[in-house]
């Protein structure tokens, strides 16, 4: 088995911060509603107390309905005794806190009475939701305007910031021209310069690497290069079919994948289009290096001789200095990049303060700014006074800053926070997802636990699943990250219909559309392969 202990929902310690790896279909909400209610009557906690976090909108709506639908029952067999539906749930919460805790029955009656009555004001939100709660219950422990308005789309005052970035740092006359010619030729724009500043802000935390020299001065010689290109222009307006003639009839001595007749061709065109420009900052073509000394001598066949021609040290001179001061207008033009990231976000944030709006992205990073720069310290206080006790859903889906967010607020491990995830679910990219949250959490947990009984997928599926990922250890590759084996559970599954076999379509009722298996929208099949299939697998259930 996997090592790590099955949750015992019923019984378990509710202080600390506790990890629960649960695969799909092993009772996930289940086992949150079970939390829930514990909270409720053996902590004493309102409704508004039980911080419980997931990542979507429909997410959030089932989770707050089926939170709901187990307090009524709860209710409704503590005055009755009948148990809904066979379901050992609430059988099994009450007898347990009668027996652990020694709550009187009328007081579950009267807690759970007042849990529905301000169901209403459950603190049950997506992971924005509750930043943006956290921001307007506390704006003057965070520094903020009493009220801002929630904004869709900021991208015009995002616009707006690099806008005025690019009149003061490149639209005027402080660039040289090398640089705006090799800006230009990389296709930079306002628009693109938005397109990185705002993929840039939404990972705030994210560690840019930049080289090293970055901040390096090399010189830039733009008269030598100007000389070696009228140099390498001259002679080929006067040979230029000669050249590449010349190159074609010694294809015999060069290696014969670099070295093709086409191109060849391609490469005078390329050396013509050049030419036409009269820019010598103008971009190159892949194929002008096969026109230079040192490639003719790499790329020449053993024992062989490469070909001469003045035509050929020319180039060589030329793009040898164009590499040299393309190194030198990279490092510029990435410090340019630099500065936009720094000033125009810091510009954005501000303009938006000063007008009252937030957007999505904002709240979480005004939240995480004022836990972690010192400025408020009485923040995180406060928001553990006001949530005593966080579930969070989908915890695979955590980015890095989400994760500070709640660490910064319950890390001191002396209140109940509870981390309900599925890493293997954490494979797919365009979740966002981030596996290195996950394990870093693990290292700060105090108790660790699994959900290991699957409830929806067949025996044979199960045992198949198993036997696959068994038979490789390290099927995840991340150290911390392992396949721990799923065991049928006991819940009854409704018999699945094969309506595609002939004996099944002969008892297909008329006009009635066939039952089809059901799949939770975690995995979009545009993105299966091989490991993804598996996972996916196990959130297979039939109707």
């Amino acid at each position: 088995m996997s090592g790590i202990p099955d949750l015992d929902v019923f019984q378990c310690d509710l202080d600390g911060i506790n990890l629960i790896e649960a695969s799909a279909g092993t009772g996930k909400t289940w086992n949150i509603c079970g939390l829930y209610l514990r909270l409720l009557l053996e902590r004493g906690l309102d409704v508004q107390q039980i911080l419980v976090v997931t990542f979507t909108n429909a997410a959030t709506a089932e989770l707050r309905e089926r939170i709901r639908t187990r307090i009524v029952e709860t209710r409704d067999y503590l005055a009755s005794g009948i148990a809904p539906g066979g379901d050992p749930f609430v059988p099994t919460l009450v007898t347990g806190l009668v027996a652990r805790q020694n709550i009187a029955e009328d007081d579950m009656i009267r807690r759970l009475d007042l849990a529905l009555r301000t169901f209403d004001e459950a603190s049950i939100f997506t992971i924005h939701g509750f930043c943006q709660r956290a921001l307007g219950d506390n704006p003057f422990a965070a520094g903020l305007p009493m009220a801002m308005e929630l904004i869709q789309d900021d991208s015009d005052l995002l616009m707006e910031s690099v806008h005025d970035f690019w009149r003061r740092h490149i639209a005027g006359d402080a660039l040289p021209a090398e640089l705006i010619s090799f800006i230009i030729g990389q296709g930079d724009t306002p628009e693109s310069f938005a397109r990185l500043l705002k993929r840039h802000l939404a990972k705030p935390l994210a560690i840019s690497l930049w080289p090293d020299d970055l901040d390096a001065e090399p010189a830039i010689d733009s008269d030598a290069l100007r000389s070696a290109y009228a140099d390498v222009r001259g002679i080929w307006t006067d040979h230029r079919v000669a050249i590449a003639d010349f190159l074609i009839s010694s294809l015999g001595s060069l290696n014969g994948t670099t070295y093709k007749e086409t191109s060849v061709r391609e490469g005078a065109t390329q050396w013509d289009e050049l030419f036409r420009t009269a820019d010598p900052l103008a971009p190159l073509g892949k194929h002008l290096r096969l026109y230079r000394d040192s490639t003719l001598n790499e790329r020449k066949k053993k024992a062989a001789t490469p070909p001469s021609h003045p035509f050929f040290t020319a180039a060589e001179s030329f793009l040898a200095l164009r590499e040299t001061i393309d190194g030198a207008l990279i490092l510029r033009r990435l410090r340019l990049i630099r500065s936009l990231l720094d000033e125009a976000g810091v510009r954005l944030r501000a303009s938006k303060q000063a007008r009252r709006v937030v957007s999505f992205d904002d709240m979480l990073f005004n939240v995480h700014d004022r836990l972690t720069n010192g400025s408020y310290p009485w923040l995180a206080a406060s928001l553990k006074a006001r949530f005593p006790a966080a579930l969070i859903d989908e915890f695979q889906d955590t980015d890095p800053l989400q994760f500070e967010i709640f660490h910064k607020i319950y890390g001191a491990k002396d209140t109940p926070l509870f981390l309900v995830g599925d890493p293997k679910q954490a494979i797919y990219s365009f979740r966002h997802a981030d596996l290195h949250t996950y394990l870093r959490a693990r290292q700060h947990a105090t108790q660790e636990s699994s959900l290991v009984a699957n409830q929806r997928s067949s025996r044979e599926l199960l045992a198949a699943l198993n036997g696959l990922f068994a038979a490789n250890p390290r099927v995840f590759m991340l150290p911390g990250l392992d396949y721990h084996p799923v065991e049928f559970g006991m819940k009854p599954r409704s018999e699945f219909v094969d309506w595609a076999s002939a004996a099944s379509r002969s008892r297909r009722p008329a006009y009635s559309k066939a039952p089809m298996p059901r799949r939770s929208s975690g995995c979009s099949p545009a993105f299966w392969n091989p490991l993804a299939i598996a996972c996916c697998a196990l959130r297979w259930q039939p109707n």
